[in-house]
C-alpha cells in the first residue's frame, strides 16, 4: 500500500505542483495593480527585449487572436487527422476545448500594460489574465508533440517537441515586450496549460 501511494505521488507530483502553481498565480493576479516587482520586470522586458525575437511575435502575433485562433485550429485539426488519423484529432479537440475555456472570458481582470508601467482601467480584450496566445500556443503546440511521440518518427516528435517549445518561449516573451500582458498573465498561462497538457497525455495515453 505505502509502495502504491509512493507510485502514485511520484507521478502525480508535477502536474499537481503546475495546478497549485496556476492557483498562486491567479490569487496574485487579483490584486488592484501590478504584482510587487511586476512593472519593473515589464519595462526591463520591453527596453530590452531582441529585434528579431519582437519581429518574430509580430508575425506570429495575427495568427492567435480571438479571431484567427479558430482556423488556425481547424487547420491544424485537419493536419493531424489526414496525417495521424481519428485518434489523434480526439486528443486535439480535447486540447481545443481547454484553451476554449480561456477565451470565453478572462478569469482576472487585468489591463495592458503602459510603455510607462502604470496600471490603467480594464477594458475586455484589452489585457487580461492569463494571456490567451500564451495558452492557445502552448497547449496546441504541445498536445501536437505529445501525439508526435506515438504517430511519428522519433526525429519528427524531437523536432516538434523543440518547436512547441521556441514557439511557446518567443509568444510569452513577446506578450510582455510588446505591452500586451503583465508577466503574470503569460506566467498564469504557462502553468496552466501546462497542468493541461499532463491531462491530454493522460487522455492519449489511455486511447485505444
Amino acid at each position: 500500500m505505502t509502495h502504491r501511494l509512493g507510485e502514485v505521488a511520484r507521478r502525480w507530483w508535477a502536474p499537481l505542483a503546475l495546478v497549485l502553481a496556476s492557483i498562486t498565480t491567479t490569487v496574485a493576479a487579483r490584486g488592484d495593480g501590478p504584482f510587487v516587482g511586476e512593472a519593473a520586470v515589464t519595462l526591463w522586458i520591453h527596453r530590452h527585449s531582441p529585434g528579431p525575437i519582437d519581429q518574430i511575435g509580430k508575425l506570429l502575433d495575427p495568427l492567435f487572436n480571438d479571431l484567427t485562433a479558430p482556423a488556425m485550429f481547424v487547420a491544424i485539426c485537419l493536419t493531424v487527422l489526414w496525417r495521424w488519423g481519428f485518434r489523434a484529432v480526439v486528443v486535439l479537440g480535447l486540447a481545443g476545448v481547454l484553451t476554449a475555456l480561456t477565451r470565453v472570458g478572462d478569469i482576472v481582470q487585468r489591463p495592458r500594460p503602459t510603455a510607462s508601467g502604470t496600471w490603467t482601467t480594464y477594458t475586455y480584450g484589452n489585457g487580461g489574465y492569463p494571456s490567451g496566445h500564451v495558452v492557445f500556443v502552448a497547449l496546441i503546440s504541445g498536445t501536437v508533440a505529445i501525439l508526435a511521440r506515438r504517430y511519428a518518427s522519433a526525429a519528427t516528435a524531437r523536432w516538434l517537441a523543440g518547436f512547441a517549445v521556441a514557439l511557446t518561449a518567443i509568444t510569452a516573451w513577446t506578450r510582455v515586450s510588446h505591452l500586451e500582458h503583465w508577466p503574470l498573465d503569460v506566467l498564469g498561462g504557462l502553468t496552466m496549460a501546462s497542468a493541461a497538457l499532463y491531462g491530454v497525455a493522460w487522455v492519449q495515453r489511455r486511447l485505444p
